[in-house]
C-alpha cells in the first residue's frame, strides 16, 4: 500500500542521534570506567582501617609487656601510652574507610545546588528537555560522608552518557562540541 509509510509511528530518537544532531561528543563511558577505578585505588581503606582490630591489640599489649617488665616501668608505660595518644590524635594512625561509588536520580533545576558545574548543568538541561523521558544520574565517591568526585550521566531508553567529571570547581573532563 501507497500510504503505510504515513500511517507507521515515528521511530524514537535514540540519544546518540540527539547528541549528533547538536554535534556533542559525550564523555566515552571509558574513561568514566577508568576514572572510578584509579579513584577507588587512591581513596582505598587505611592499612589500619583494614586490620582495625589489630591496633588496640598492638598498644594494650605493648602497655602490658611493658608493665610485666617490672623495674620502675610505671613512668615508662605512661610515657609510652602518652606518646601513642599524640601519634594517634596528630593521625599518624589514620583510619579512614574505603571509598564507594554511589547513583542517584537528580532533577534538572537542583543541579548547580548540588555542585554541578555551570556549562555541564545547561547541558544537561537541555539534553534532558530534549530527549522527554530521561534521567539525570548523579554519581558520588562517597567517603565517610564526604563527596570526593562526581559526574553527571543522562539516560534515556536504555542509553547511558557521560555528560561530566569535577572535583569541586574543577572540571576533570567534560562532553564537548564535536568538530
Amino acid at each position: 500500500m501507497p500510504f503505510d509509510a504515513l500511517l507507521a509511528p515515528a521511530r524514537p530518537r535514540r540519544l546518540a542521534d540527539i547528541l549528533a544532531d547538536r554535534c556533542i561528543a559525550p564523555v566515552p563511558l571509558e574513561t568514566l570506567s577508568e576514572h572510578r577505578q584509579a579513584q577507588l585505588e587512591r581513596f582505598a581503606p587505611s592499612f589500619w582501617y583494614q586490620h582495625h582490630t589489630w591496633l588496640p591489640v598492638g598498644l594494650i599489649g605493648s602497655v602490658v609487656c611493658m608493665s610485666l617488665s617490672g623495674s620502675g616501668s610505671s613512668w615508662l608505660t605512661l610515657f609510652w601510652l602518652s606518646v601513642m595518644t599524640l601519634l594517634i590524635v596528630f593521625g599518624v594512625f589514620r583510619v579512614s574507610a574505603g571509598a564507594r561509588w554511589e547513583e542517584r536520580r537528580v532533577t534538572p533545576e537542583a543541579l548547580i545546588e548540588l555542585g554541578v558545574p555551570l556549562g555541564i548543568a545547561r547541558l544537561a538541561h537541555d539534553l534532558q528537555s530534549e530527549a522527554d523521558g530521561s534521567e539525570l544520574i548523579l554519581g558520588e565517591l562517597v567517603q565517610e560522608q564526604v563527596v570526593l568526585d562526581p559526574y553527571l550521566l543522562l539516560r534515556y531508553r536504555g542509553e547511558r552518557v557521560c555528560l561530566g567529571i569535577w572535583d569541586g570547581r574543577r572540571v576533570i573532563t567534560a562532553a564537548m562540541p564535536s568538530l
